[in-house]
């Protein structure tokens, strides 16, 4: 009877690692963890910490553990809970991209389903409102590629322009493309450029970049207006740099949860046998603070459950 059971196990453990297409080998697996510490050696941004990242997980190859994972997928996954326990680094992390026609098919095509899925949202902008007592309210779900939404970008910030206060919820905005967030930015700045922040880089041969304000703005500005974001933990990446920036300027007054700590810029770099490693290469460091919300989130001035942030950010502005 055991002999009965083992046997169909067997067969189910060999199919389910063969429904990626591929077993990897001892070899492979160590052509793939070599390759690891390399790549970490070489680009991850902060210097004080990869040495010892690299270390421990080269502790962790050495015991064996990834020896006997023979699924490529399966690997991805140990590896990157490993990689971010060690180094706490959200984005530091490996994936198995699966070698499919479905999957080559929307990787050729991505730039295509991107231009459709912006035009279906709006380019970001889901809502712009005037509310009571002339507020405006702006909802952008996303940044979108700048050459694409500038127009709506300008389009939903003249509308508001005249506006005594404003309100732009963030919530669930996962950031994006840099430009269109520069763009509203800058309409709380004037005079000379304006030093916001500094991103510094893993690359040695990179020179730090600095991020100025600009006076690029198609309509009034709104120096002294009061303006209100509404966050949430699901705000990351621009939308948290939008944010933490205009909040450390004192520009701006947030409201909601804190969000969700993605400061670092991250990229990917090809591993053997379809699997790809993200690491973190860049970090900007803002001028006022000198620091980022990498990890911490943004903090809300005002702290409230995201569903009720709206409308405490009306009773605030109601109240003063």
């Amino acid at each position: 009877m055991i002999i009965k059971l083992i046997a169909p196990l067997i067969v189910l453990i060999l199919w389910f690692q063969n429904t990626n297409g591929q077993i990897l080998t001892k070899n492979d697996i160590k052509l793939i963890t070599d390759q690891i510490g390399n790549l970490i050696n070489e680009h991850y941004v902060f210097q004080e910490s990869k040495g010892r990242i690299v270390s421990e997980f080269e502790q962790k190859v050495k015991s064996g553990k990834y020896d006997a994972i023979t699924n490529p997928d399966s690997l991805a996954g140990i590896l990157s809970h490993d990689l971010k326990s060690i180094s706490n680094d959200g984005h530091l992390y490996v994936r198995y991209l699966s070698t499919n026609d479905t999957v080559k098919k929307d990787v050729k095509d991505w730039e295509k389903q991107e231009l459709e899925r912006e035009i279906r949202s709006n380019y970001g902008f889901r809502e712009v409102q005037i509310l009571e007592n002339n507020v405006g309210f702006i909802k952008i779900t996303e940044f979108m590629h700048p050459q694409r939404a500038m127009q709506t970008a300008v389009a939903a910030m003249k509308l508001v322009e005249n506006t005594d206060a404003l309100i732009i919820d963030l919530r669930g905005n996962g950031g994006g493309y840099p430009g269109i967030m520069e763009y509203i930015l800058n309409h709380y700045f004037d005079g000379p450029p304006t030093l916001l922040s500094t991103t510094f880089f893993g690359d040695s041969t990179l020179h730090p970049a600095p991020k100025y304000t600009s006076d690029l703005v198609y309509g009034k500005l709104r120096l002294g207006t009061p303006l209100y974001i509404l966050i949430d933990n699901k705000t990351a990446s621009a939308a948290e740099y939008f944010t933490y920036t205009l909040q450390a300027h004192k520009k701006a007054v947030v409201v909601g949860e804190t969000s969700a700590g993605a400061a670092n810029m991250n990229s990917f770099f090809p591993l053997p046998h379809n699997l790809r490693i993200s690491i973190s290469t860049a970090s900007p460091i803002n001028e006022i603070t000198k620091t980022n919300w990498e990890q911490r989130g943004v903090q809300p001035d005002y702290p409230t459950n995201a569903e009720d942030a709206k409308d405490k950010s009306v009773k605030i502005i109601q109240s003063n």
